[in-house]
């Protein structure tokens, strides 16, 4: 019996082209190679210790995306091992780490760096063990600002205790994402130690179906914290109690500018729970999004009572709801008021040309909105013309978005008085203008042939010389 070997038997395993062209530039320390993205492919065993061999010899990249679908153990300590004492890598996403014995292979070895920045985690599954690694290696991080975990699953009884935990010994974290995880209701002590952390500026807990209850964990963690600035509730079967919790939290919290809440079920009695924690004088809310809420012509009438009083939200989303005609009417009636809001949203809101009508008839009286989306209700060309009629004596609002499908006469008008806007036509019928202060005017305008034949139009004195200069010539 005899064993032949062929001379390529006892080479390394090979490797896609592709990979060997990039750990060659690697090894090479190429400057033009900073991020490296390997989302779209499977890296295995075999990619992955190419590919930590040349991560070793390189100091050049800082922002490395993977797919670990296809590594084990092997694959993942040898890239956990590198990337423990990698010091250039600032952003680390990995996707597709689905077996809990390489993450928990793979974070056993990360636990030893201190310099990545941001972690990001996709479809992944973290058990017991990895999240106490993944612990681990928070609280060795001092510059670990931004952590995301999305669509990934914490199994064991201790995985997202193990990750709050980590959490609260982070001293530099500023950003938590933690998108469709699993989370429910029951999870309130660790939303509420979550909520609690000094250091947050931004948490975004969406697609969890943490109810009312994971609300209130929340609101009661945020009550004394006077960090966080933004906080994504969107999908998480929030109701009244939630929107009372809020209510509260919204009325005395003085770091919160941003808060969404998409597609929940606040309803008309959560809506007017809601805003009537904005109508104190110390709010401090900037964006608030109430999209897709099943909120009708009540809970419109509740948010343009809001509007005649506050004095801090400057972007509403109302869009996907039913406020119908009515509730239309009674939120342009209310911006004839406020001159805050620069950017409302009610897209798909039931609401007919009466509406676009209604808000037409108070456009001229408005003076601080910018922005105004219509798009995906029942407004025909006729309401269009009727908008347009609006927009032609209003001259701040710098966005009208309506049906694509309105005749492009009446689109073509609509961007031609948009444009005059942006160009600043309020200027143009200002009295008292300083002379000197027309050739800034017009080095703005200098591009737009629309805004110029209107510039000369409005102001045709500008060009007249003084008696004076024209004698001396």
């Amino acid at each position: 019996m005899s064993l032949w070997l062929s001379s390529t038997t006892l080479m390394r395993p090979s490797v896609p082209d592709w990979l060997e062209l990039l750990c060659q530039r690697l090894s090479d320390n190429d400057e033009t190679l900073k991020t490296v993205e390997m989302t779209h492919q499977r890296i295995d065993d075999n990619c992955a210790r190419a590919l930590a061999k040349a991560l070793e010899e390189n100091d050049v990249v800082n922002v490395l995306m993977m797919s670990c679908y296809n590594m084990v153990d092997d694959g993942a300590f040898y890239l956990g091992a590198v990337l423990s004492k990698h010091v250039s890598i600032k952003k680390l996403q990995l996707r597709d780490l689905r077996n809990s014995r390489e993450a928990t292979t793979f974070f056993m070895a990360l636990q030893k760096n201190r310099t990545i920045e941001e972690l990001s985690l996709r479809h992944c599954v973290l058990c017991s063990q990895s999240a106490k690694f993944l612990k681990e290696f928070m609280a060795n991080n001092t510059v670990l600002r931004e952590l995301r975990i999305v669509d990934t699953q914490m199994t064991g009884s201790t995985s997202l205790q193990s990750l709050c935990d980590g959490l609260g010994q982070i001293q530099s974290s500023k950003r938590l994402y933690l998108v469709n995880n699993d989370l429910d209701r029951h999870e309130t002590q660790c939303l509420n130690r979550i909520a609690s952390s000094q250091d947050l500026q931004e948490i975004y807990i969406c697609e969890n179906q943490i109810g009312d209850a994971g609300v209130l964990a929340l609101c009661q963690g945020l009550k004394d914290n006077q960090s966080v600035c933004k906080l994504d509730l969107r999908s998480n079967d929030i109701g009244v109690e939630g929107a009372l919790a809020l209510q509260e939290l919204v009325k005395h919290t003085k770091s919160l500018k941003a808060l969404y809440l998409a597609n929940n079920d606040l309803g008309n009695v959560g809506t007017e729970a809601l805003v009537s924690g904005l109508q104190d004088d110390g709010c401090v809310l900037e964006r608030l999004d109430i999209s897709e809420n099943n909120i009708d012509s009540t809970g419109a009438k509740a948010v343009a009572g809001m509007l005649m009083t506050n004095g801090s939200i400057q972007e509403l989303n109302l869009a996907f709801n039913s406020i119908g005609d009515e509730g239309a009417a009674m939120i342009a009636g209310a911006l004839v008021h406020n001159t805050t809001v620069t950017l409302l949203s009610l897209k798909r809101n039931s609401i007919s040309n009466q509406g676009a009508l209604a808000f037409a008839t108070q456009l001229p009286k408005m003076r601080g909105l910018k922005e105004l989306i219509m798009t995906k209700n029942y407004i025909d060309p006729c309401g269009a013309a009727k908008l347009l009629d609006g927009l032609k004596n209003n001259m701040d609002l710098e966005y009208l978005h309506v049906e694509e499908k309105v005749s492009q006469p009446i689109l073509k008008e609509i961007v031609h008085w948009i444009r005059l806007n942006k160009a600043g036509r309020r200027i143009f019928r200002g009295k008292n203008i300083p002379l000197t202060f027309w050739p800034f005017v017009l080095a703005r305008i200098n591009q737009d042939t629309d805004a110029i034949f209107h510039f000369l139009s409005e102001k045709p004195d500008v060009f007249q010389l003084p008696y004076e200069a024209k004698s001396t010539r």
